[in-house]
């Protein structure tokens, strides 16, 4: 590390260190919670390598003799996944701090990452630390966070009652991607269509795939659009074409009551949907009432071994 400027009035200094150097620097709560988004919409130009000096530049902070990165978050995935060769040396901007100071700061960005859920940039930065590669469109752009409350709690978590000790923590993304990796892959394959897996169709399927039904037959039906009558009456599949339908119709917005009405719906399409044609209710006329996804909640969380678990 070379010293280049040093501004004791101003509280910074300049220094110039090898990328290996800045890598081993150590990452507080404030690294995470930086945000790299405008720096990173300048970089993906595709005239940016006349910005190449300014992608050199990173912010540490120094708290007595030890430094902690503060920015170059997306920079540093970017380098170390090979997308971007990683530079020779960078240019770091040393911000003094004082350990009262740092200590405040990092508390407050530790409570924020906590009372702020992730949007959905951040579910695709989870994506990539999972090593989860999802192409369609109704999934890689990261649009799940609703979806998983509704597999997990049933309901969006606009919803929940805080005052319950099982739904008092936002539910934890990286984990709730990570107990649905699987079923997301199965689900990003059949390319679903994004104006059939809506949140609440997509938590209900998450949540019967997490219990081992076998359902993949149904969704691709019901993606394609394959129900099917029979002298004016329903299949499953066709009776939740219908639910999701009148729902867009109601209210295109499909706000959170709804989207957990349609979880039901799904829930109970599947199940008659595995009942079969000879069983007397496979057939109906009537639109899907829904039933209760407690029971299937408790199921999932026992199989995944996740039923301690207050943020999920």
């Amino acid at each position: 590390m070379n010293l280049l400027h040093a501004d004791a009035d101003a509280g910074y200094a300049l220094m110039r260190l090898s990328f290996l150097e800045w890598l081993t620097i150590k990452e507080p709560s404030l690294f995470s919670l930086a945000d790299d988004q405008a720096e990173n919409t300048l970089l993906s130009l595709k005239h940016a390598d006349s910005l190449s000096a300014y992608s050199l530049l990173v912010a540490v902070v120094k708290v007595d003799d030890t430094l902690y990165k503060l920015t170059g978050k997306q920079r540093k995935k970017d380098w170390l996944s090979g997308k971007t060769p990683p530079p020779e040396y960078l240019i770091a901007q040393v911000i003094d701090l004082s350990t009262h100071d740092f200590l405040a700061l990092n508390t407050e960005a530790q409570n924020r990452s906590i009372e702020s859920p992730p949007s959905n940039e951040a579910v695709k930065l989870i994506y990539d630390e999972l090593g989860l590669t999802l192409s369609s469109d109704r999934l890689k752009e990261g649009f799940i966070l609703e979806a998983l409350n509704i597999a997990l709690r049933g309901r969006p978590r606009s919803m929940q009652d805080k005052r319950f000790i099982w739904e008092k923590e936002e539910i934890n993304a990286q984990k709730a991607i990570q107990v649905f990796s699987e079923e997301l892959r199965l689900i990003d394959n059949l390319k679903p269509k994004p104006e059939i897996f809506v949140s609440g169709v997509l938590g209900g399927a998450l949540l019967m795939l997490g219990i081992n039904k076998d359902v993949k037959n149904f969704l691709c039906r019901l993606n394609d659009g394959q129900g099917e009558t029979r002298d004016g009456l329903e299949d499953p599949i066709s009776g939740l074409l219908r639910a999701i339908e009148v729902h867009r119709i109601s209210d295109p917005a499909i706000p959170a009551r709804m989207a957990a009405e349609l979880c039901r719906k799904t829930i109970q399409a599947i199940l008659l949907w595995q009942d079969g044609p000879d069983s007397a209710k496979y057939w109906r006329k009537k639109i899907l009432s829904g039933v209760e996804p407690r029971p299937f909640i408790r199921e999932l969380k026992s199989l995944k071994q996740i039923n301690e678990q207050k943020d999920l």
